[in-house]
């Protein structure tokens, strides 16, 4: 099978919103894996592509490939003169070309297909699907455009490099081109393969704290910066040997602009808090849904589909289910998922998978939710304000519950700032537009300290 249509099918398991749950359980089995090229093949383009001769360059470790997937090969290599081990990533030859190719043909089925959708009342754009996904792959065949996805990552995410949490290999600038990678070899361990891993650290809790720190990272990830690793799966993970979490593979990188980042937190607010008015207003605001589509039967569908997710079983919470779940609702009604939904969808699956293979009873959003809960908290942003003040009051009455609730799971958070909470929580009740919240608050605070007065009496 060629390099597009693997890559078209896995980036087709992560659209709910074109297919039903039955043809996205079949492509999710697709895996990136096909034999190998021959080593003369993949040595010959790395001298064309270099302009060097190998043996005076590179010396192979190992003669045969060490991974082969659709798009390229790596070889375990040493650098002549200073024996630097690097890992040697080489294109398929004719890569390019044959993805062009698939493209072609996959924009033509496209358009035919989205007319006869239309047939049928299905407003679906598919050429617009296929367009959005030759641009990811056309990035991801860029080897230089990787290197500086891998140099823009550990200069973004440095404080948990700093701080000995995450291990970026370098990059050997003068041995990359569009065809050829170049980057320092890593030894280390599977992160799913818990026994060795903590054989080889000594650490029996080492599994379950690379896993919270792939977690963490991948949320300051998504919400801090919004620059993003897409595709954290086991093969593009590793454990050193001391105990820090190893990036592999950056050719699968995304952005989140700061109105799509707060799109996200309110929506896991929403979704926590069962407001599915509010969580179907927000998707007609990130316009997954038209303005003109009546939300109130999609409202009905979320309730019904959706569990109670922070008391939820495992079985019940994990992402792929609650996705499928949320994928009937949006098969069944007119949404259209735009690409960094997508990119996000994709990449909580990864992450929740190779999370589960460490610890079975791993939940992403229960684990999430204390950084969630102490963003709402604490930021200044409109749209975050306005959920933080649909959540503490309904119909303006102080939910104290819910308040609780909230400050319970955002201490669990390193992120939480006492002192902030209590500025922001002022900030919400002075304002102009919260008078009848602040008389009701006041009433609330009243018969509390009238109650207490009582049972002291």
């Amino acid at each position: 099978m060629s390099p597009a249509i693997i890559k078209a099918g896995q980036a087709l398991a992560s659209r709910p919103d074109l297919l039903p749950a039955e043809y996205l359980v079949e492509l999710q089995k697709l895996q990136d894996r096909v034999p190998p090229f021959e080593t003369d093949v993949a040595l010959a383009i790395v001298e064309a592509s270099l302009g060097i001769k190998f043996d005076e360059v590179y010396q192979l470790v190992e003669e045969e490939p060490v991974a082969a997937a659709s798009i390229g090969q790596v070889y375990r290599a040493k650098l002549v003169g200073d024996f630097d081990e690097v890992a040697l990533k080489v294109q398929r030859p004719n890569c390019e070309q044959a993805i062009a190719l698939d493209l072609y043909i996959l924009r033509w089925w496209a358009k035919a297909a989205t007319s006869v959708l239309a047939v049928f009342g299905r407003d679906i754009d598919l050429v617009s699907v296929i367009d959005d996904f030759g641009t990811i792959i056309y990035r991801e065949i860029d080897y230089v455009a990787e290197a500086e996805n891998a140099k823009r990552f550990a200069a973004s995410y440095g404080d948990f490099v700093s701080r000995g949490l995450v291990r970026v290999p370098k990059i050997y600038d003068d041995l990359t081109t569009s065809e050829v990678l170049t980057m320092e070899w890593i030894d280390g361990t599977r992160l799913v393969d818990g026994e060795a891993l903590t054989a080889k650290t000594g650490d029996a809790e080492a599994p379950a704290r690379l896993v919270d720190t792939l977690v963490q990272c991948s949320l300051k990830q998504m919400l801090d910066l919004g620059y993003f690793h897409a595709d954290p799966h086991a093969g593009n993970l590793l454990a050193t040997d001391d105990g820090k979490l190893c990036y592999l593979d950056f050719g699968m990188m995304s952005y989140l602009d700061q109105a799509q980042r707060l799109s996200i937190v309110e929506a896991v607010v929403h979704l926590v808090n069962r407001d599915f008015d509010a969580l179907a207003e927000l998707y007609v605001r990130m316009g997954f849904i038209k303005p003109n589509v009546d939300t109130k039967p999609i409202v009905e569908g979320l309730a019904r589909a959706l569990p109670d997710v922070l008391d939820a079983s495992v079985k019940e919470l994990n992402v792929k289910n609650v996705v499928n779940k949320l994928g009937d609702v949006m098969y069944t009604f007119p949404f259209s998922l735009p690409p960094f939904y997508v990119a996000i969808i994709r990449c909580l699956g990864v992450l929740e998978g190779v999370a589960i293979q460490v610890d079975p009873d791993f939940r992403i959003v229960s684990d999430a939710y204390p950084y969630i809960a102490a963003r709402l908290l604490t930021d200044d942003a409109p749209e975050l304000r306005a959920a933080l003040r649909r959540l503490l009051f309904k119909d303006d009455r102080p939910q104290w519950l819910r308040f609780e609730a909230l400050l319970e799971r955002a201490s669990g958070s390193d992120d939480y700032d006492a002192a902030r909470v209590v500025d922001v929580l002022v900030d919400l009740v002075a304002s102009d537009d919260a008078d009848l919240a602040r008389a009701r608050l006041i009433d609330d605070v009243v018969d509390a300290l009238d109650a207490l007065g009582t049972d002291a009496a």
